[in-house]
């Protein structure tokens, strides 16, 4: 007896699949990161923030149950010194995130609230320097919540001389990054705080690229859903650019199966 195998797409064309819509995204993979030599390196210098007062910045993150250091979750510089940055986002010894801007004194901190440890936690960061009070110009949300402990952000971001990092700063600057990340999106010249909503999703990875209101990320990495396995290294794809990351010592089961559900 033959055993014929219809795609969901032929069994939605046949009228089989008419009382709903099959989904046209999943999350299923995300990268670990052993806090030691574990990264990837973005090729080219990273521009598209270069010069904005307004920025997003999202990701999904999973600390280990001890962090043993401050770590470095993405960053991007502007000049050879170590402290000095186009951005710079880090995580704390007792699990709590902040970025910087230009140097460690433009911040916006989330002192107060730590990151959920061994389990996945959504971060956005929201720049708008165009604003005139100092307290409204930055924001971090924390799983959809509004987490801010202070910001001092200010002025525009400086021109990058270097790659979009994940999980080091190509200058040395503190310790790698350990735990897991997914799903990392940058809006440039874009503040979504209106939108973080719909962005978290209840605690699930989004569609970024068809919100009901944000718009599309300028940069959108997918952390293992848009990556390939070379034999000896991985390659990352941006979704709605030609930006491009390889990896650097990370194994080819650095990619895992663990994600946000």
């Amino acid at each position: 007896m033959a055993i014929y195998t219809l795609t969901p797409a032929q069994l939605k064309g046949a009228g089989i699949y008419n009382s709903f819509e099959i989904p046209s995204f999943a999350d299923t993979k995300s990268f670990q990161f052993d806090g030691i030599t574990d990264r990837f390196i973005g090729v080219g210098n990273y521009s598209e923030l270069d010069g904005q007062n307004k920025a997003t910045i999202s990701f999904w993150i999973k600390p280990p149950s001890v962090i043993s250091s401050l770590q470095i979750v993405a960053s991007v510089i502007k000049n050879a010194t170590a402290s000095n940055h186009q951005f710079e986002a880090t995580l704390g010894t007792n699990g709590t995130i902040q970025i910087s801007m230009d140097t460690g004194s433009k911040y916006i901190r989330a002192s107060s609230t730590p990151l959920n440890l061994n389990a996945w936690n959504h971060v956005m960061f929201c720049f708008d320097t165009t604003q005139g009070l100092g307290a409204n110009r930055g924001r971090v949300f924390i799983n959809g919540v509004n987490s801010t402990s202070a910001t001092s952000v200010s002025g525009v971001f400086s021109t990058a001389t270097g790659g979009l990092y994940i999980a080091e700063n190509q200058n040395g600057q503190y310790d790698p990054f350990e735990g897991l990340l997914n799903e990392i999106a940058i809006w440039s010249g874009s503040d979504q705080r209106a939108n973080v909503s719909e962005i978290y999703n209840g605690g699930l990875p989004n569609d970024l690229n068809n919100l009901p209101t944000a718009p599309q990320p300028t940069t959108w990495q997918r952390m293992g859903e848009n990556a390939t396995w070379s034999g000896f290294a991985w390659t990352m794809y941006d979704v709605n650019g030609n930006y491009r990351h390889r990896g650097a010592g990370i194994p080819e089961e650095g990619r895992t199966t663990d994600v946000p559900t």
